[in-house]
């Protein structure tokens, strides 16, 4: 079993840890959700390595991995957004299942949130995944609201093209050439949408402007598949989702579980090795 010590931060220069959380944390996703998401994204690697080159203090994304014998074998990927500390995903190898790496994972996020002065964590979780949802309760997640991502209608169903203006082409199309994902900027009915491209898969926002942008955007991109993601407050669902998730929040100031993080915490912050 590991220690706090134990957990340490992925280094931009350090591929082959990069290229192993990588595999780990595509892997952790729920199986309707395979190839949609950046994680799967053919230079995701070479991302990280961009994404972890800047000072430790001065990332937004930090990477935080277990090692047994050198080998990554349970990776965190936190993200500093919107005031929280949001875990984008998390894996643990199947051998190593079961024996608290996962746990000490989500302890090191509640330190790092702590010492960086982030007052919440948030994440999302697989409404089928059981396992997972206790665990982040008894930490003392608490549900927010749902997400239903859903296919988008082919053409047929849309209702019509209409004008749209791209507004970065050259640094989304930058973007995916180097890392096989992107985000593209569309100004359409005096509103400005976000399009996101993983490989040749597409997402749109959800309704009839999803719709809309699939359709104007298809001879340009020529998506193989078209989703939205659609939030809501309630557990409900909607016409053609294919999965479901719950998004959970823990605020600092009202933990449950019975430790002291404080006085666990190490003289020197891990995530800064």
């Amino acid at each position: 079993m590991i220690g706090e010590q134990d957990i340490q931060s992925i280094d931009s220069r350090d591929s082959d840890a990069r290229r192993a959380a990588v595999r780990l944390l595509g892997a952790s996703v729920p199986t309707e959700c395979q190839g949609l998401v950046a994680y799967h994204a053919s230079g995701y690697s070479t991302f990280l390595a961009a994404a972890l080159s800047p000072p430790p203090g001065q990332r937004t994304v930090c990477l935080r991995a277990a090692r047994v014998a050198g080998e990554v074998i349970a990776v965190a990927d936190w993200r500093i957004m919107s005031g929280q500390l949001f875990l984008n995903g998390i894996s643990v190898r199947p051998p190593y299942r079961g024996h608290g790496y996962g746990t000490r994972l989500l302890d090191d996020g509640v330190r790092m949130a702590r010492d960086l002065g982030i007052p919440a964590l948030g994440l999302d979780v697989a409404v089928d995944n059981v396992g997972a949802y206790a665990l982040y309760q008894k930490m003392g997640f608490e549900e927010m609201g749902y997400s239903w991502w859903e296919h988008v209608p082919p053409e047929e169903d849309s209702p019509g093209r209409v004008p749209v203006r791209i507004l970065d082409w050259p640094a989304f199309e930058a973007q995916r050439i180097a890392y096989g994902f992107g985000d593209l900027s569309v100004r359409h009915a005096r509103q400005v949408s976000k399009v996101r491209t993983v490989g040749d898969v597409l997402r749109v926002e959800p309704g009839t402007a999803g719709v809309v942008l699939a359709q104007a955007l298809s001879d340009l991109l020529v998506p193989s598949r078209v989703y939205s993601v659609r939030a809501g407050a309630t557990a409900g669902s909607t016409p053609g989702w294919f999965a479901r998730f719950v998004r959970m929040r823990m605020s600092l100031g009202t933990l449950r579980r019975p430790m002291d993080y404080d006085q666990r915490r190490s003289a020197r912050a891990p995530w800064r090795r």
